[in-house]
């Protein structure tokens, strides 16, 4: 096992306690609901009933959790209890007790339906390895690192991958009462993770290697498929990925690498338009595109009906850092830092091939997608180091960590068809 899981193995070994509680079809409408730091775009259907087709309803999201630091993978446990994944600040101390990665049950006990009240949060690792990449590769980018994706086993184990930077990578499992045990693998950053229909593989992307691998639960590892060069000749990058319910295959999210402009030697993050979600068959390795044309795919999920969900972090390369500057300053001007700030958003893609549709925009730089067991979708937001000054939609704000919840996007036809499968 990594030599980063010892601190807070060793406190666990002398307690039997947890750590203390701490594109875009035709006609459609937008609104604006104000929300936290920014703005949420809310984006529904203004297809007219009387051709046929229902009205599509108005998503409904909330933030529920704020002031989080990189909230990263999230799931739902069976009593409505969530598990958050936190990245952590990016500062990447020696010393381990200075260490902010994080993972946390809350519960909503008040039933008040967010999940920030007192005596909500039960703090189950606080000092979980971090780091920015910006201090070790010059990305010129604000790209936090840390406790990564999560999933929940029907036992109530957890198994969750990290990106602590260089030797600190690895997916671990957890037991139901928050003790770390076994390492599963000991690889290269896994940013995201799922389950085969059996809960007897466990499935991750690995970004530097542009790899689907597939992992037993006893640790055995093989490698599936190795994604080629998008169009502009940039790395694939494989950021996310989800299981379909009905067949087994593994739809994967290329976020696109950089590339260099040849005018001017620039690193460009990457290319609007190049990004794509991919099916794989798991057994063969073979790949198909499922949906092109994306920008920054960074997370993909599916529900049981079919519906597969989104996420893309920003629209836009904007203001990369200048050389020397200091992310924590507070009075540091507010910069982009690569991805364009509230440009993320959330897109629907029916199963029946109908026209997508946008559910929430103007997220600021989603990272991670749920889908709970009622439907409803928990995203993460705000990337990039906790309180640095950013652009926002109302002017200068600074990047707060948040979880919004989406729901109430499905209409009752929709609806009656998920349950009819």
């Amino acid at each position: 096992m990594p030599g980063y899981f010892f601190y807070e193995m060793e406190k666990q070994s002398n307690s039997t306690n947890k750590f203390p509680r701490s594109l875009l079809g035709r006609n459609f409408a937008s609104a604006t609901l104000a929300l936290g730091t920014g703005f949420i775009f809310l984006v529904g259907c203004g297809l007219s009933p009387s051709k046929g087709v229902p009205t599509v309803r108005k998503p409904t999201a909330e933030v529920i959790l704020t002031g989080l630091d990189n909230p990263r993978g999230v799931v739902v446990g069976p009593a409505g209890e969530l598990f958050v994944a936190e990245a952590g600040t990016g500062y990447a101390a020696i010393d381990p007790t200075q260490m902010t990665g994080k993972l946390t049950k809350f519960t909503d006990r008040n039933s008040d339906g967010d999940f920030d009240d007192e005596g909500e949060a039960e703090r189950w690792f606080s000092h979980l390895p971090t780091y920015n990449a910006e201090h070790f590769t010059n990305s010129v980018r604000d790209e936090v690192g840390g406790p990564g994706d999560m999933l929940l086993h029907r036992d109530g184990r957890i198994y969750l991958s990290f990106d602590g930077g260089f030797d600190k990578q690895a997916l671990v499992e957890i037991s139901s009462e928050g003790r770390i045990g076994r390492t599963l693998a000991d690889r290269t950053n896994m940013n995201g993770i799922a389950f085969d229909l059996d809960q007897e593989r466990i499935y991750a992307v690995e970004s530097s290697f542009n790899q689907l691998i597939e992992i037993t639960l006893d640790g055995q590892l093989r490698v599936i498929a190795v994604f080629p060069l998008l169009d502009s000749g940039q790395q694939a990058v494989p950021a996310g990925l989800t299981v379909d319910a009905q067949t087994g295959e593994v739809l994967v999210a290329l976020f696109s690498g950089a590339v260099v402009d040849d005018e001017t030697g620039d690193i460009i993050l990457f290319v609007p338009g190049d990004a794509k979600v991919v099916r794989v068959n798991p057994e063969t390795g073979r790949f198909t595109d499922e949906i092109t044309g994306l920008t920054t795919a960074v997370d993909v999920a599916m529900d049981d009906a079919g519906n597969v969900f989104v996420v893309e972090m920003a629209s836009a390369f904007v203001e990369p850092f200048p050389s020397g500057f200091d992310f924590l300053d507070p009075d540091a001007s507010p910069l982009h830092g690569g991805y364009q700030r509230y440009s993320g958003r959330v897109t629907l893609y029916p199963p029946d091939g109908g026209p997508p549709r946008v559910l929430v925009d103007g997220l600021d730089t989603p990272t991670n997608i749920t889908v709970a067991p009622d439907g409803a979708l928990y995203v993460s937001t705000g990337q990039g180091t906790p309180g640095r000054p950013i652009p926002g939609p109302d002017g200068p704000t600074t990047i707060v960590g948040e979880i919004v919840r989406i729901s109430n996007f499905l209409s009752e036809t929709e609806n009656q068809k998920g349950r009819s499968k």
